[in-house]
């Protein structure tokens, strides 16, 4: 995530747009997901497991920017509350085995709804309601429910933000395009793809590998680092916070996120389908006496 923030400043430093730093750091999980699931027939499991916690970590890291960075005029007492209110939703979630099961959802659904409006109130993005009411949540009701959730979640929610998200007015191209375009439309898919490969090289050379862990090859590395630079929704969130006094930036803002978005999944599409390619020749090569045997 540092790359993409180095990138950003390198092009808005003495701007007065430097506060707009968050906005090429974070990684669109579904769109990522979506692009490798077409593009990467026949890859090792490895590679979606090292994409998957990526942008999970990429994407809480964005949300605790948004609730530090973004969070205006705070009302401690409505904070507090939400937090009595999520210690509530983490005990009454660990008591729906009992035969009052029906009156425990009741409750937790009361309960999230209250941790949202309390967030809301607070001063902090609402979004973090989710996310703390998905980490108190017990484990075994949260994948229950995330299972039923993710279909609508993809088929509506996700569209239905995207669209409205990215209905913007195109700048006139005789105004010039600020900084801030230029910065995230380079920070989005080159930040991302030099920090993902790099770290990941330099992580693996000073403590992976091993029989059980063995190492991903730094094509796997680059393909993954491709993949990371859809930022798509969740840029866009931060865009909007980020430039909420200033619209003529925000929608500059905007249209760098889809069009740096559109670049990295060109790239990440290229990448995967390479390395998917030279995995099915392994594969179709690797049998017994053949060069990938082994």
């Amino acid at each position: 995530m540092i790359v993409p923030v180095l990138i950003y400043l390198a092009f808005t430093a003495g701007t007065g747009y430097e506060h707009g730093w968050p906005i090429p750091t974070a990684t669109d999980i579904a769109f990522a997901l979506g692009v490798l699931a077409v593009f990467g027939r026949g890859l090792p499991p490895a590679i979606r497991v090292f994409l998957l916690a990526l942008a999970i970590l990429d994407d809480i890291v964005g949300i605790v920017l948004i609730a530090v960075l973004f969070a205006t005029d705070l009302n401690y007492l409505a904070l507090a509350l939400a937090f009595l209110c999520v210690i509530a939703f983490a005990v009454l979630s660990r008591m729906l085995h009992t035969r009052a099961q029906a009156v425990v959802v009741i409750a937790l659904i009361v309960l999230a709804i209250a941790t949202w409006v309390l967030v809301l109130l607070s001063g902090v993005h609402a979004t973090i309601a989710g996310v703390l009411l998905g980490l108190a949540m017990a484990q075994t009701p949260a994948l229950v429910t995330r299972h039923a959730l993710e279909p609508w979640i993809n088929a509506i929610i996700l569209p239905i933000f995207a669209f409205t998200a990215a209905l913007v007015p195109i700048p006139s191209a005789g105004s010039g395009l600020s900084p801030v375009f230029w910065g995230i439309v380079f920070a989005l898919p080159a930040g991302k793809l030099v920090g993902i490969a790099g770290a990941g090289w330099l992580g693996q050379k000073l403590f992976g590998g091993g029989a059980d862990h063995p190492k991903l090859p730094l094509g796997d590395l680059l393909a993954v680092g491709a993949l990371g630079g859809i930022g798509f929704t969740v840029s866009l969130l931060m865009n909007e916070l980020a430039f909420i006094g200033l619209p003529e930036v925000a929608d500059e803002g905007t249209l760098a996120v889809l069009l740096g978005s559109g670049i990295a999944i060109v790239f990440a599409g290229i990448a995967v389908t390479v390395r998917s390619r030279q995995y099915r020749a392994k594969g179709a090569l690797g049998g017994p006496g053949g060069p990938f045997s082994r």
